[in-house]
């Protein structure tokens, strides 16, 4: 069901945000569905495209990602040959992650499809007006990232009894 628009007008802010976080958050799934990503698989790839090999830990606090949600997304990427698990060899207890050839290709063909399917539905926000969403943006992001990373880690689940 579709909210309307006076729906919409009477939301908080924060509520507003939230909601068009998930509505553009559904077209990314789709679309990325459509390469075989998640978004979560596509911030892994990138995330590994920036950057030297990481180890799973460091991939989920760089990517926002819970460890248990990014278990799947790795295995999924490996399965794929986007992705390599590498060996340390100083210790050969650390696993590292590797973005392969494939995957950067992978990684470019998804950032395409994002760029020429994805960009062109901003196209109602006037020029002048992008920096001060992407400045109103930038900061609640790293106002929210700042709040968690304040937290500590949640304790493993127990399963009920």
């Amino acid at each position: 069901m579709r909210t309307s628009e006076a729906d919409l007008e009477r939301m908080s802010l924060s509520r507003l945000l939230a909601v068009a976080g998930h509505v553009v958050a559904m077209h990314w799934q789709r679309l990325m569905g459509g390469y075989g990503l998640t978004p979560h698989g596509l911030a892994v790839l990138a995330s590994l495209e920036r950057g030297s090999a990481l180890t799973q830990r460091e991939l989920a606090r760089h990517c926002g990602i819970a460890p248990s949600t990014l278990n799947h997304t790795v295995d999924h990427l490996e399965r794929s040959g986007w992705i390599e698990r590498r060996r340390e060899v100083a210790d050969r207890r650390l696993v590292r992650l590797a973005l392969t050839e494939t995957g950067r290709r992978q990684l470019r063909q998804a950032q395409g499809a994002a760029d020429s399917q994805m960009e062109p539905m901003l196209d109602h926000l006037p020029p002048g007006d992008e920096r001060i969403v992407r400045d109103f943006l930038l900061a609640t992001v790293l106002r929210f990232q700042s709040m968690d990373d304040a937290l500590p880690d949640p304790a493993p689940s127990r399963p009920a009894l």
